[in-house]
């Protein structure tokens, strides 16, 4: 029989780790470190294959290492590490506090984020009166350098917290909220049509669009009343389980004077208490109106909302005059 030759001494678990190339430019290379020479008498064939073997497991975790390496948050130039987030983060009070929103309009609560309503407040909500039924006063901010107070007599309780902006309910689902939207560039509201306030309350970030956009909407009558419009609307908003659930609602809206928004009290319940709720809510409709607006250079934007900076972001409004107020419609 052919003579045996000495077999390549083995390593314990502590020396093949030993051996594993931990430094960035050594994974990054994917190449082993120079192996230290070994003395043997084994065969060159052997030794080959040994060498081989070190080299493949140096590959080996290298390329498992690799990926760990590039998973860590890299540094921005600025300081900040990638993916952290800073007040310029957020843009708006939802990324600050995404609470929940009502489903079917002025209702209960689900586990959809808080609705777009337009609206930026520029001091807490007030409110007179008895807390069943409050006269409710909140100043805006609007597009066109104005600073508008819109009141109303609700004939449901004041709701406050970062969920709601200016709105009012019961735990029956009716109540009602304020809403603003921007009108076309050189366009009034008496020259648009009643298509532009549905589009504007019914939309699927607003206030009924918690399950999707409502449907089956269809404006029943419209009216003025001074500088008001009043729309009576029906519609379908969908429930958490997919179901249609059939609704009215009444829109009241006015253009303040010197602003480029229309500023709306939307009114709603559902179909089934509609004779019962309509006449509360033509009165709470009747009422609604803007007291006072006054210049300010505060920007519509929702870092300018009061409640921005105290949920944790960084509040862009500059000084702002409450001089040279001036009696509204």
């Amino acid at each position: 029989p052919p003579p045996r030759l000495p077999s390549h001494p083995r390593r314990t678990l502590t020396q093949t780790v030993y051996m594993i190339p931990v430094t960035l430019a050594a994974c990054l290379s994917l190449a082993p470190p120079s192996p230290a020479r070994v003395v043997s008498s084994a065969s060159p064939a052997r030794i080959l294959s040994s060498a081989s073997r070190r080299a493949l497991l140096h590959k080996g975790a290298a390329a498992a290492a690799l990926p760990l390496l590039l998973s860590l948050p890299a540094v921005a130039q600025g300081g900040v590490p990638e993916g952290m987030r800073t007040s310029e983060s957020y843009t708006n009070l939802q990324q600050i506090s995404p609470e929940t929103t009502g489903t079917l309009g002025a209702g209960t609560m689900s586990s959809r984020s808080r609705p777009v309503t337009g609206v930026v407040l520029l001091e807490e909500v007030q409110e007179s009166g008895k807390k069943t039924a409050p006269t409710v006063s909140a100043e805006l901010v609007l597009d066109g350098g104005v600073a508008a107070t819109a009141t109303f007599d609700a004939q449901y309780p004041l709701n406050r917290g970062m969920f709601y902006d200016v709105e009012v309910r019961n735990l029956a689902g009716e109540g009602a909220f304020l809403q603003v939207a921007s009108l076309p560039e050189g366009k009034s509201l008496g020259e648009m049509s009643a298509s532009f306030l549905t589009k504007s309350v019914f939309s699927t970030e607003g206030r009924f669009g918690a399950y999707g956009a409502p449907t089956d909407i269809k404006v029943l009558s419209k009216s003025e009343a001074g500088a008001m419009r009043l729309l009576e609307i029906s519609f379908a908003a969908l429930s958490p389980g997919g179901n249609e659930v059939p609704r009215r609602a009444l829109v009241a809206a006015v253009q303040p004077e010197g602003s480029t928004d229309v500023v709306m009290l939307v009114g709603g319940s559902t179909t089934s208490e509609w004779k019962r709720a309509e006449p509360l809510l033509r009165s709470q409709a009747s009422s609604f109106k803007i007291a006072r607006v006054r210049p300010t250079s505060i920007k519509r934007k929702a870092k300018n909302d009061y409640r921005f900076e105290n949920q944790g972001g960084l509040n862009e409004r500059g000084s702002d005059s409450v001089s040279n107020l001036v009696d509204g419609f």
